[in-house]
């Protein structure tokens, strides 16, 4: 009796924040998502119409870059001083799950939003029975193109590569068109700088390649034909000049975005960085500038893509504030924010899929182009809670090949490195 009372106490405290109630509550979010131009009306609008149709609601907003957003969380939370809800890379989510730092959104959320929010993404957050993130700005990462580049290359932009061997030779031909727009062209802005993130992005070329990272019995492991072809050809990639060397995240997408390189992988976001930083100079369209399409697959006809959604958790701190669990479905189900946040971001802007083919997102090409890419996409190639830590290994062991080690060598160090990670 007391269980279902408590039950309906929450139900009740729901409705009457998603109807717009008196009570004040300060809700705390920690993320990257207004640190970005493109982004930043979108983002304004959310917290201003949430405010607005929830009296008495505020919402603390805490930004924090990408590539800092993990360890400023896992401080705030062993410091006591956790935010309600974080912006997570998809990865971060078993390790702030192992810290017992999570609520399960199973019993915070309304059905009609988890029902929309796709199997594949609820089972990939789903620890122990427990969902413990839900899709916010879903990143399929695709084989991003110049199709300019690839026609002055002599490359049929409309016949993008669907293999390995076929995108090496479209890599090599672009980079050999020489210097434009103010530099050297690259056949590739790869990100090869020593981050979690450099190591998560290169799990494509190794499914390009036919190969896995976690084996039949769940156990992660990188010392496969395929991972020592990838680190191979990281390495050649880079010494002929075809790709930068240790580019990070900002740096790769700078280079693509200038026209200086002529493939990239990257999500959805890519329209509203390619306009921004070039300055309207390049166009995203399937017979514009720039396009996308599947990463390559060792069969040609088998894509396996990541994918690097931007992801929300409730912390536990969170759970105790009824404001926070309504202030997640407000950024993934109010119909005038999603719409609002595409048309100023040129991105999909919510996990759900009713919401993905509604309104004018469900008739932008560029945005269904993603949206099918997604129906191949990985949320979680590792689930351990050292995950993180692994991606991190991956990214020295890249590096070092890269700069001439022995590429047997290293991927036994990294090999090592995962076991004691997994102990």
């Amino acid at each position: 009796m007391h269980e279902v009372r408590r039950l309906t106490l929450a139900a009740t405290a729901f409705l009457a924040l998603s109807a717009g109630s008196a009570l004040a509550q300060e809700v705390s979010f920690m993320g990257w998502v207004g640190l970005f131009d493109f982004q930043k009306k979108g983002w304004d609008n959310i917290v201003s119409s949430f405010e607005k149709s929830h009296p008495g609601m505020t919402v603390k907003y805490i930004g924090t870059p990408n590539e800092q957003t993990l360890n400023q969380a896992v401080v705030a939370i062993n410091g006591g001083q956790s935010p309600d809800i974080v912006q997570v890379n998809p990865g971060w989510v078993s390790q702030l799950n192992g810290m017992s730092a999570l609520t399960n959104l199973s019993d915070k959320l309304p059905k009609t939003t988890l029902d929309n929010i796709p199997q594949g993404y609820r089972d990939a957050m789903t620890f122990d029975g427990s969902l413990v993130a839900v899709p916010w700005i879903p990143g399929p990462i695709a084989m991003v193109y110049n199709r300019t580049l690839m026609k002055e290359a002599g490359l049929d932009p409309d016949h993008p590569p669907q293999t390995w061997q076929e995108f090496t030779s479209a890599v090599d031909a672009i980079c050999a068109l020489g210097d434009k727009n103010g530099g050297k062209v690259y056949g590739v802005a790869l990100r090869t700088a020593q981050q979690p993130a450099s190591g998560l992005w290169t799990l494509p070329i190794i499914w390009a390649q036919g190969g896995d990272v976690v084996d039949a019995g769940g156990k992660v492991n990188f010392d496969t034909d395929a991972t020592k072809s990838t680190l191979t050809w990281l390495h050649d990639v880079i010494g002929k000049g075809c790709a930068p060397e240790f580019a990070d995240i900002q740096q790769s997408r700078n280079l693509f975005a200038q026209g200086r390189a002529g493939f990239i992988f990257e999500g959805p976001w890519i329209g509203g960085i390619v306009a921004n930083i070039s300055g309207g100079a390049l166009k995203v369209g399937k017979d514009a500038d720039v396009w996308m399409a599947n990463m390559p697959a060792s069969d040609g006809k088998s894509p396996r893509d990541l994918d690097n959604s931007n992801m929300l958790v409730l912390t536990k701190k969170g759970a105790d504030n009824p404001a926070a669990a309504a202030f997640v479905d407000f950024i993934i189900s109010d119909p005038q924010a999603v719409e609002y946040f595409y048309e100023t971001s040129n991105q999909l802007t919510t996990g759900r899929t009713d919401l993905i083919g509604a309104g004018k997102m469900g008739q932008d090409p560029y945005v269904q182009a993603f949206a099918a890419i997604l129906k191949n996409a990985n949320p979680l190639p590792i689930r351990d809670v050292q995950a993180t830590g692994m991606y991190d290994a991956l990214s020295k062991a890249m590096q070092a090949v890269i700069k001439g080690a022995d590429v047997a060598g290293e991927i036994a160090t990294l090999d090592s490195a995962v076991e004691r990670l997994a102990d």
